[in-house]
């Protein structure tokens, strides 16, 4: 079989499936994951593909028409423009994210002293590793309470060479950061905020395959800011950043306010939808 043939009915496989939403896209980043391929590669080559790898790209498929997310499969995807490895105890990475990192590198990029950011539930890392790697004089503190979770943030770090600026501290935020010295200049944190009542309502391939302790954020959605707000302050006049879900980022603002914060703002994402919340401490 040739590269051409095999991508025709990888593509064609997966179109079957009407829930996958990128069908050719998925195809293509598992045959390229199976055969070592870059994507230049994979569109300008037609070698012709040895049996077993052939049966091999179709296993793969088969995970995919399965639910399983083409990321998880091929064990990475791209945040920021730079690569990460994820697996089953880490959250995607989604482009949504990528507004709350490019909001703090905006307020803080000509900024020549250090700066101390916590990265508050980080998952795979993608949000502090994006910013040490933006923020050349960033120090960035990753904190989540899975030890699986930070195993492969660490590798993220390595992954993307900014290991001398991370701190990993695995940790349930509900207990403090008040050992954490000195204070942070910067907080950030992507929490849990889908609502309990709602996760059934997710994607098959988000709610069979992610972890939900990493969605679920009580029964308004909420509980996570309000933790954070109120176990973990930055310094006096320090940025707290975080991305809210649709709807939320008043209630957010509120909460945030009435803990002394100020001069909040809400920001919205290419399409309009209000996605981070950040105000400074007084």
């Amino acid at each position: 079989m040739t590269l051409k043939e095999l991508r025709r009915n990888a593509h064609n496989r997966l179109k079957e499936q009407p829930n996958i939403s990128s069908p050719e896209l998925d195809a293509d980043l598992i045959i390229m994951f199976v055969l070592d391929l870059k994507k230049d590669e994979l569109l300008t080559k037609d070698i012709s593909v040895p049996d077993a790898l052939a049966i091999e790209v179709n296993a793969y498929l088969n995970r995919r028409l399965a639910g399983m997310p083409v990321q998880y499969i091929v064990g990475k995807t791209e945040f920021m423009s730079l690569d990460f490895i994820v697996n089953k105890n880490v959250l995607i990475p989604r482009q949504d994210t990528e507004i709350l990192v490019e909001t703090v590198i905006e307020r803080y990029k000509n900024v020549s002293e250090q700066i101390r950011i916590l990265d508050i539930g980080s998952g795979s890392g993608c949000v502090g590793i994006s910013m040490a790697r933006y923020l050349p004089n960033s120090v960035v503190t990753e904190l989540d309470i899975s030890e699986e979770a930070l195993k492969v943030a660490v590798l993220n770090a390595e992954k993307n060479l900014v290991t001398k600026q991370m701190n990993f501290v695995c940790r349930d935020i509900r207990d403090g950061i008040s050992d954490l010295e000195p204070k942070f200049d910067v907080i950030v944190s992507n929490p849990p905020y889908i609502k309990t009542d709602d996760l059934l309502e997710l994607q098959q391939e988000v709610i069979e395959y992610e972890p939900v302790a990493a969605l679920d954020g009580g029964d308004d959605g909420l509980d996570f800011y309000r933790i954070i707000i109120k176990k973990a302050v930055p310094k006096k006049g320090g940025m707290t950043a975080f991305e809210v879900g649709i709807g939320q980022a008043g209630d957010v603002a509120d909460l945030m306010f009435k803990a002394g914060y100020r001069n909040i703002e809400i920001i919205p994402d290419l399409g309009g939808i209000e996605r981070v919340v950040l105000g400074y401490a007084a």
